[in-house]
């Protein structure tokens, strides 16, 4: 990264200051987000474990991360399961209601076709 370009974020976790490289505001934002979510989840862990080190408290709070990730991706797998079913679904009817659609306008061409050698 060209130093021009190289920015560095402080953020406080249970008061302590950490620094990391950062690629803009947008990216500066978004790690003071992390570490405010990283902060309370710890600062949660503490006070939950009643007397907890800073190292049992980020080790429950990596926990926590990592079960609502499970959790999250679980949930995302089965919308995209439910929406493949649906999608599956409308294809077939879609594809009914063409064939039904061919079927009528062929039958009304070959009626028309009928009709006017008949008169």
């Amino acid at each position: 990264m060209p130093s021009a370009d190289r920015r560095i974020v402080k953020v406080r976790i249970l008061d302590r200051e950490y620094a990391f490289a950062s690629k803009g505001e947008e990216a500066d934002a978004h790690i003071q987000q992390v570490a405010r979510l990283v902060d309370e989840k710890m600062r949660e862990m503490g006070q939950a474990g009643g007397n907890t080190t800073a190292m049992q408290a980020a080790v429950l709070a990596g926990l926590e991360f990592a079960d609502e990730l499970l959790r999250m991706q679980r949930d995302v797998s089965s919308v995209e399961e439910d929406i493949s079913e649906r999608t599956n679904r409308l294809t077939e009817s879609l594809g009914q209601l063409f064939r039904e659609v061919e079927q009528a306008t062929t039958a009304a061409g070959t009626g028309d076709t009928e009709d006017g050698a008949a008169d």
